[in-house]
This record gives structure tokens, C-alpha cells and sequence, in this order.
């Protein structure tokens, strides 16, 4: 049985991504977002059995996929929003299906503001093409409300297939609330092996069996970034937290080169406890963050977000400029350099200038909070050194960073 490679690519609010969806949707001079992206925290809670999983459906890259096992395709797939929304259509991506007779055609979505199993109202009905095609948009007949979205294959294009393919789904609407980032804390289990997460404000650090390094992040919203690292497999990677404990966890596996479409590797996990736990390599204690700078002499952030295309520092970012701060403060002959990373959305010298004022804000921070201005230097790198690729929503997320390196 032949399937859809495996590869992804992401996006999230600074990160969060904003489509018009042209005339055949209501509102359509209003922008809308895809809720229902990895990177709006979208998360699936229930999925139909495949050797792709469905959250492959909400990566926002249309060359990966689901794949039904045999006999699986009717199940349902239900998707958990990270916020109460209001939908006003959807998309579905068809065209990498790869064997004929995997095409679905109708697939009724229903969305419930009640619960993850109870509650659902039809939302739309849709009749996909019998030729694989993506852009295919549909239309509520009436906006709608909720927090979870239900997916039904009702008939496939060829009735005695019992494999199906959905390539990409999308709905698009407005958040109605904004819920902040959940407590992480904790320790996470799949099939035996542990993940151990301590949140300090929007930083998360912690550990899991197989790694080289502790794992330091940083949150937005339900999303944290974070960078991947174990013998000979290191990357971006991001993690996605659903409302009853459940994590979702993927990498890009770029090692020092960037692709288009690395592959990724992705596990879903399940909360056990409230305690961060520990690993050979960490501990729960001390500063890997200064550890790492001061050995490697570079570390990667993502605890600091800034407004939308703007150099304003978000107040949720003081916990890791604070403990910026506190690194230079016990280590007094540390000089850094603050390099701010955009993805490539806009021209290079828009990005090259925005990158510059958001390393010079950082760096007013710092010298504010009392670190002397001659042990810091800001410079903006644009879209010049991308970690991840920049052709899909969560891979622009990854890219847009800030980066310490040793003076």
C-alpha cells in the first residue's frame, strides 16, 4: 500500500496565519484565519485509524496526508480548536492523493460547542471533485460557533474502496476568546518512554530519553517551539497541548542543511503527572539555557514574541528576558550579540529592518534591566538563516526567532 510522504512544514501566531478566502465565502473582504492549523493549537483528539495519522490533515502542507487503514475511512476524526470560534468555511486538498479510488466525496462536518462527544450541528456538507484538486472551498450556510469540529466520510468517489485520502482541511473563521497558554508541567508518557516539562511563564524547559540536550522553549498560545536534539537527528520541533492532558509533539529532521520538505517525525503522548520529573541531562535544577551559551556559544530562543510585523516586545516575554538578565548578571565577562531571525513573508529589506528593530528592542531590555550596552550587540539577519522550510505556516513559526551568540 503506497502513501502520502511524511513531511511537514508550520505557522503560529506570531505564528498565527491569516487567509482571505476570496469571493465564495460571506465576509470574504475579512481575513480570516485557519483555525484548525497545528499552529492555531489545533489538536485532534479523536482520529480514524491510519498509517498517517489525521493530524497530518492540519499540518498545513498539502503534499502530506491521512490515510485510512482498511475499512477505517467512515470513522470520524474529531478536532479540538484552541479557542471557541466562529466558522464560515472550510477546505479540503486532494490533489497528492497518490492511487486512484482513495478520493473521498462527501464529508460532512459538524462543529459542537459542548463537548468533544456531544453537541455536534451539522455545519456543511461537501461534495468533493472525483479528480484530486486542493483549493476546494465550501461555504457554512450559516456561520456557526464551537470549540470542536467533527470530520464524517459518508461516500467515496468509487463506493467499493474502503481506503480514503485527505490531504489538507482547513476552516476558516475568528477566534471568540483567547485562552491562554496552558500549565505544561508535568510528565508525559508514550509507550513506555517519559518527557519531563517545567514552565517558568511561557519558557519551558525539561528533557526526554534519547536526547543530547535539555529541551528549552518557549510557548504561544498552545504551541511551543522548541529545538529537537538527539544522536544524528536535530531539528526545529514544536508541541501542541490539547485541554485533558494529551500532547502532540513533531520535528523537522534538518541536521545542518534546510529543505523545502524535511521529513518529520511526530508521537502523540498523554499526561501522568504534575511532576517535571528528570533525565541524566537534566535535572529540574540549575540554568541549562546559560549552560548551553556559555559551551556552545549560541542558543536558540523562542520565549520572546513581539506584535505582528512590529518590534513590540509582548509583556508574556518578560519571564525569559528576565532570565537573560540574570545570566548576564552572574556571569559578568559574558559579551552577546542578539541576532533577530524573521521568516521570508514580505522583502528582504523589510525583514532585514524589522529583524534589526527587534534585536535593538531586546537589547534595550537588557540594558535597561542594568546590563551594560558594551557587552551587547543587536543585528537583524532578515530571512537569511532559516532553520526550517518557509513554505508552510509552521515552518515560517520556526524561523522567526531570536538567537544569543558568545562574544
Amino acid at each position: 500500500m503506497s502513501h502520502p510522504r511524511f513531511l511537514l512544514g508550520a505557522g503560529a501566531s506570531c505564528v498565527i496565519v491569516s487567509l482571505c478566502l476570496g469571493s465564495s465565502f460571506a465576509h470574504a473582504q475579512t481575513p480570516d484565519e485557519n483555525v484548525a492549523g497545528l499552529g492555531a493549537g489545533a489538536i485532534v483528539i479523536q482520529g480514524a485509524k491510519g498509517s498517517a495519522q489525521a493530524w497530518f490533515m492540519l499540518d498545513e502542507d498539502t503534499t502530506t496526508g491521512w490515510t485510512s487503514e482498511p475499512g477505517s475511512h467512515l470513522e470520524p476524526t474529531v478536532i479540538e480548536l484552541a479557542d471557541r470560534s466562529t466558522i464560515r468555511g472550510v477546505q479540503f486538498d486532494t490533489a497528492s492523493i497518490e492511487t486512484d479510488g482513495r478520493e473521498p466525496k462527501e464529508v460532512l462536518v459538524e462543529i459542537s460547542d459542548t463537548s468533544a462527544t456531544d453537541g455536534f450541528k451539522p455545519l456543511l456538507r461537501a461534495t468533493l471533485t472525483a479528480a484530486p484538486k486542493d483549493n476546494q472551498r465550501f461555504k457554512a450556510a450559516a456561520e456557526m460557533s464551537g470549540r470542536w469540529l467533527r470530520l464524517s466520510i459518508k461516500t467515496m468517489q468509487q463506493p467499493s474502496h474502503d481506503i480514503a485520502q485527505i490531504m489538507e482541511f482547513r476552516a476558516f473563521g475568528t477566534r471568540l476568546t483567547h485562552n491562554p497558554s496552558p500549565t505544561v508541567t508535568g510528565t508525559y508518557e508514550l509507550d513506555g518512554s517519559e518527557y519531563h516539562l517545567k514552565q517558568t511563564g511561557l519558557m519551558v524547559s525539561g528533557c526526554f530519553y534519547g536526547a543530547t540536550k535539555p529541551i528549552e522553549g518557549g510557548l504561544e498560545g498552545r504551541v511551543l517551539r522548541f529545538t529537537w536534539n538527539t544522536d544524528g537527528d536535530n531539528g526545529p520541533a514544536i508541541a501542541v497541548f490539547g485541554s485533558t492532558g494529551q500532547m502532540f509533539v513533531g520535528h523537522w529532521r534538518t541536521d545542518s542543511a534546510v529543505v523545502e520538505h524535511p521529513v518529520m517525525a511526530a508521537f502523540e503522548a498523554k499526561k501522568k503527572g504534575d511532576s517535571p520529573g528528570s533525565c541524566p541531562e537534566w535535572k529540574g535544577t540549575g540554568d541549562a539555557l546559560a549552560t548551553e551559551l556559555k559551551t556552545e556559544g549560541r542558543v536558540r530562543l523562542y520565549g520572546i514574541n513581539f506584535d505582528s510585523d512590529a518590534d513590540t516586545i509582548r509583556g508574556e516575554s518578560k519571564p525569559t528576558l528576565d532570565r537573560i538578565v540574570a545570566i548576564l548578571k552572574a556571569n559578568a565577562d559574558l559579551k552577546i550579540t542578539i541576532e533577530g531571525h524573521t521568516d521570508s513573508t514580505a522583502t528582504a529589506q523589510h525583514n532585514q529592518e524589522l529583524s534589526q528593530r527587534r534585536a535593538t528592542a531586546v537589547k534595550q531590555y537588557l540594558a535597561t534591566a542594568g546590563i551594560p550596552a558594551d557587552r551587547l550587540e543587536a543585528v537583524g539577519l532578515g530571512a537569511t538563516k532559516p532553520v526550517a522550510t518557509n513554505a508552510t505556516p509552521l515552518g515560517r513559526a520556526a524561523n522567526r526567532r531570536v538567537e544569543l551568540v558568545k562574544r
